[in-house]
């Protein structure tokens, strides 16, 4: 009997581990079985964070994309204003250029009828200041802005291939590279004169430059007051004096641009640059006679003394393409004024002084 109960004992200590064992792996599952997954609180903070990092992503990529919005503006704006003012100072810097000779110290002789107009030193320069309502320009609406008109040999002229005689109606040149027509005004020059006169026949087609075409022009009574020029010979060029005159005026797209007209009143004006808001022009006047400026005047206060003008001074105001690139409205300062604009687009004034090089020293 005795056996027999130490070997219940036995078996029922073994059986208790057993259970004991299996509590504790039931404890020990129920354990890792709670622990699984994420809390709520854990979610809550997980996605806090990522909306914060997003919020931080996303204002860094607005930020960024709006610097570069200001600086492409920014950088078509100074793009435009080079290119205007580079287009206007060739000309105005060649304002009563004539050939090898001085305007100031020649006399241009007119033979063709009205209404053409020769080239003189009180014709050679001339503007216009701003006044509201102003007439439109070869159909272009000005809003704003002054006018610069300037008169001279823009292109190289053409060679005189023989001398001439007072009395011989016709004129000899090298070719007909620019097209030369019948009904054109041309001006013929060497060193010392200059005659203006409207061809009446028909030169025939325009040929390359350097290829040898004998081109003959006349000037009959027809269409001028004589058909006699002065005695001109191979020193001699014939070419246009053409006429451009700058101004602002409304595009298209309907916003403001800079437009150039010419060269002869039939061409229409040609669009330059865009969003060109204002032109305000100086004229440097030398009234001592020693060929410097003495004082800038308007248009209007220079008067009849233009052929006293040596310099013009231009200013442009020029604005971005796109709106809301600025953070605020901008405040600048031009024609002695400050404003504020009307809208959040860049501005940015640009001047330049331009010397007319054929009244300086």
């Amino acid at each position: 009997m005795e056996r027999r109960s130490g070997e219940s004992r036995q078996h029922y200590a073994t059986v208790s581990c057993g259970y004991t064992a299996m509590k504790k792996q039931e404890r020990s599952l129920l354990f890792f079985k709670g622990q699984s997954g994420f809390s709520l609180i854990e979610l809550m903070v997980a996605i806090t964070i990522g909306f914060i990092v997003v919020l931080a992503v996303s204002y860094l990529y607005l930020g960024s994309n709006q610097v570069f919005r200001a600086t492409d503006n920014m950088s078509r704006l100074q793009e435009n204003a080079r290119y205007a003012l580079d287009n206007m100072a060739r000309h105005v810097r060649m304002t009563g250029y004539i050939g090898c000779g001085n305007l100031q110290n020649m006399t241009v002789t007119v033979i063709a009828n009205a209404p053409a107009e020769g080239i003189t030193t009180a014709n050679a320069v001339s503007g216009l200041d701003y006044v509201s309502p102003a007439a439109a320009i070869g159909g272009i609406t000005r809003p704003a802005g002054d006018t610069i008109s300037i008169r001279g040999m823009f292109r190289e002229g053409v060679p005189v291939t023989e001398d001439g005689q007072p009395s011989n109606a016709n004129l000899k040149i090298a070719d007909n590279r620019y097209g030369f027509a019948q009904g054109d005004v041309l001006t013929v020059t060497n060193c010392t004169h200059a005659d203006t006169f409207k061809v009446t026949n028909n030169p025939g087609a325009a040929t390359l430059p350097g290829v040898v075409n004998i081109t003959t022009l006349t000037h009959a009574n027809s269409t001028n007051t004589g058909n006699r020029l002065g005695k001109y010979g191979t020193d001699a060029i014939v070419s246009r004096i053409d006429q451009y005159s700058y101004f602002v005026g409304v595009n298209p797209a309907s916003k403001r641009a800079l437009f150039r007209s010419g060269p002869t009143s039939a061409d229409a004006p040609v669009e330059l640059a865009d969003n060109v808001e204002d032109m305000q022009i100086e004229y440097g006047v030398d009234t001592n006679g020693d060929s410097a400026a003495d004082s800038y005047l308007t248009a209007t206060s220079v008067g009849a003394d233009w052929d006293k003008v040596v310099t013009a001074r231009i200013h442009l105001l020029m604005a971005s393409a796109e709106n809301n690139v600025a953070s605020s409205a901008q405040r600048y300062v031009f024609n002695g004024a400050t404003v504020t604009a009307t809208d959040r687009r860049l501005y940015q004034v640009f001047t330049t002084t331009v010397g007319l090089r054929n009244r300086l020293p």
